[in-house]
């Protein structure tokens, strides 16, 4: 166990990709599709994406534990393969997930990556085109926010993944997930309160939002940490080419001409579906 732990302290292989030689295989397994189906979940292609391009998708909101993410996109449970055919995804997540024992076994083996941007320009440095990567972009501060009903995206400041997108010459994608903030309740955490500013400062402290939640229990829909059963539908939109900017740098004006288009793309696209998806009545908010 001593060994064990102290791989995992000098592990490079979370920056890499993960285990790709059994990546295909993990993501297909058929467990994924029935765990897909309690809620159900549903992937949702409005665009292709052709196998000549590098992709960065970018993922709202996060929800408290991003269950679209990891079947829609953390698996093949809902047809990623068969919808956007060539294109090798990798799903992204905190590098604090790959310091839990065994666990992190488990996610690797799903090529899932830890984020970074040493690791983002890895991936989208193949020239032949075809690979994608996925970032929660709203990250644990987003987590803050998720309750039903509600799409509010931590965005206004969240650059990078614009950023990695310029120096590759790669597309942005905006991906929504309706129904991400209702498969479980949390405590009231307005804006301006003092537990939102609490959990602020613990979130900005350690990386990991202190989210208060509920759900199900195994015998009864009263109250319980299973999550409740409602439809997690993904929305992926169209892909926005951005030009090839490979000195690109934090500040600079071009970064903040396509992140406008960015957060244009995403509006568009959840005022599309919105209707369809149970959020007639919901407003998309940038923080």
């Amino acid at each position: 166990m001593i060994l064990y732990t102290i791989w995992i302290l000098v592990d490079r292989t979370p920056s890499r990709g993960g285990y790709r030689w059994v990546k295909s295989w993990f993501r297909k397994l058929s467990m994924h599709k029935i765990s897909a189906q309690y809620y159900p979940c549903k992937l949702v292609r409005t665009s292709e994406l052709p196998t000549d391009k590098n992709y960065v998708l970018g993922y709202h909101p996060h929800g408290i534990i991003g269950i679209g993410a990891q079947y829609n996109f953390g698996s093949d449970a809902t047809g990623f393969d068969d919808l956007f055919p060539g294109i090798d995804l990798t799903l992204m997540t905190l590098t604090l997930t790959f310091k839990v024992p065994f666990f992190r076994e488990w996610v690797m083996a799903h090529g899932i990556s830890s984020v970074g941007e040493s690791t983002c320009n890895r991936i989208l440095s193949d020239s032949n085109g075809g690979r994608a990567i996925m970032i929660v972009v709203g990250g644990a501060a987003e987590a803050l926010d998720a309750r039903p009903e509600c799409m509010d995206l931590t965005l206004k400041r969240r650059k990078g993944f614009v950023r990695v997108a310029l120096r590759h010459g790669a597309c942005l994608v905006p991906v929504i997930s309706f129904g991400e903030n209702e498969i479980f309740g949390s405590i009231p955490n307005e804006r301006g309160s003092a537990v939102r500013r609490w959990q602020t400062w613990i979130q900005k402290k350690i990386g990991v939002a202190p989210v208060v939640f509920f759900g199900r229990g195994v015998f009864n829909y009263a109250f319980g940490v299973l999550p409740y059963r409602r439809p997690i539908t993904s929305i992926v939109g169209s892909p926005i080419q951005c030009p090839h900017v490979p000195d690109v740098k934090r500040g600079d004006p071009i970064v903040d001409k396509w992140h406008a288009k960015y957060l244009d793309s995403i509006q568009k696209l959840f005022e599309e579906h919105k209707d369809d998806c149970g959020y007639g009545t919901s407003q998309m908010s940038f923080y």
